[in-house]
């Protein structure tokens, strides 16, 4: 029973990849081959190739100012014109609210999403960073990320999940109105204190493609120049989608995209897509295949249950010891804060809150990195890709499906480019927070090998 209440009260175990048996590809032992030297996974470093920056398409947006203010901002009828300013109209909407720390919502397709945000006008010879979190996880564990890329120079934006965080958790019992298919105004406000973005009746069906237009359409929104996405977990799978321009008909970021750095990659949007394991026999896809229906039919398709359990079973105590087995070499890092970005959507979500942990359990998984890399060859071989792994992580363990993918391809450089790297840390899954300056000196010195020339 006590399993079944920590993985309600943190569903990050969702993102869980692994194999069910040792795979039989090149590397996949964590000890591997790296230029006949036998060693542990490592980093290995290579050439980045810097793509051409293609032109910003016409649109309109209405922003609104902490004053209130409307600032109506469109791209210049000339479409020829070959330089953008970037982040041109969020300077607008924020006027001089600049260089701070600011928390906005910003409006996206009807609803509000929470955005914590350092920018400066000052800070636009670096790339901007955008930050995508894992399930269940909100903006408040990049709380050292944010920090540490702002006092770098960096512009950097976080956003918290449609359904997660702060953001808008819609629902309808009768089905409500479909998801707005463009964005429409982007107005963007002030956050309040503890303010969480308002609930409509919409329809909305997560997948890492939604997640991945949604940074799409925030960085077209804001004008954003030269980007690199980090995620942590399915924030991996997030950046992977909107790097690609997987997610969308006409994607925006795929071209300006410079690099990737992902934290302990999760393997879809849930765990179903061990299932597409190559080694797995008939006998072990079929029985996981009745296990995942069990669970989805008892538990997670089970709206009841889910209610009952968000709202009655889960604490701020049990969280907290949930919170410190995903910190296990630093569990004093798991504070007040941590513990409040986890409680508080969880018994504030509403009926909202309850689908989206059943989506996200049930819905189709999407892509595993692997087959994006398959899908994207050309691209994702050419760009500048750092992981980062937590060795002491249970949910995204080194050893399972992704992180053994991952170590292969930088052991045998199947890129034939040495554009990925990998460095391991001592640490769980939410390594950024646990062991802030170590992770954070493996992420500045790739950006500043690969990324910023």
């Amino acid at each position: 029973m006590r399993f079944l209440i920590s993985l309600f009260s943190v569903p990050v175990l969702c993102s869980w990849g692994f194999s069910a048996r040792p795979s039989r590809r090149p590397g996949a032992h964590p000890l591997i081959r790296v230029g006949g030297e036998s060693t542990t996974c490592r980093r290995v470093h290579g050439c980045g190739r810097r793509r051409g920056r293609s032109r910003v398409r016409r649109i309109g947006w209405r922003l609104q100012s902490s004053t209130s203010e409307t600032v109506e901002v469109r791209d210049p009828a000339d479409e020829s014109r070959l330089t953008v300013t970037p982040l041109s109209t969020w300077f607008a909407a924020v006027g001089g609210q600049a260089e701070q720390r600011q928390q906005f919502f910003w409006s996206w397709r009807g609803h509000e999403i929470f955005l914590d945000s350092f920018a400066s006008q000052e800070n636009l010879d670096k790339p901007t960073v955008i930050l995508a979190h894992g399930f269940a996880a909100s903006t408040v564990y990049w709380r050292e990320t944010i920090k540490a890329l702002s006092e770098d120079g960096y512009n950097v934006f976080a956003l918290d999940l449609l359904g997660q965080g702060r953001s808008s958790k819609p629902y309808s019992n009768d089905g409500g109105g479909p998801l707005l298919s463009d964005t429409g105004t982007g107005s963007l406000r002030p956050a309040l204190p503890s303010e969480v973005g308002k609930n409509t009746e919409t329809n909305v069906e997560y997948s890492i493609s939604l997640y991945g237009e949604m940074v799409d359409d925030f960085a077209r929104q804001f004008k954003l120049e030269e980007v690199v996405l980090m995620g942590n977990s399915i924030g991996s799978l997030v950046c992977l989608s909107a790097a690609t321009g997987d997610c969308c008909i006409d994607p925006y970021l795929s071209s300006r995209v410079r690099g990737l750095c992902l934290f302990n990659c999760g393997i879809g949007l849930n765990s179903m897509n061990v299932l597409k394991n190559p080694d797995f026999s008939r006998f072990q896809v079929a029985l996981f295949s009745g296990l995942f229906g069990v669970l989805n039919a008892l538990i997670f398709g089970n709206r009841t249950l889910l209610r009952y359990l968000l709202n009655d079973i889960v604490t701020e105590d049990l969280l907290r010891d949930a919170l410190r087995s995903l910190y296990p070499r630093n569990p004093d890092r798991v504070d007040e804060q941590l513990v409040e970005s986890f409680y508080r959507p969880a018994k504030t979500g509403g009926d909202g809150g309850v689908d989206v942990v059943a989506q996200i359990y049930t819905n189709e998984a999407g892509y595993t990195p692997m087959e994006y890399h398959d899908r994207y060859k050309d691209l994702l071989d050419s760009l500048p890709l750092h992981l980062i792994w937590g060795t002491a992580d249970v949910v995204t363990p080194l050893t399972g499906d992704v992180g053994v993918f991952y170590c292969d391809r930088v052991a045998n450089n199947r890129s034939g480019k040495q554009t990925t790297s990998i460095e391991l840390v001592d640490a769980g899954h939410l390594l950024f927070d646990e062991k802030p300056e170590e992770v954070h000196a493996s992420m500045f010195k790739w950006l500043n090998r690969k990324v910023v020339t």
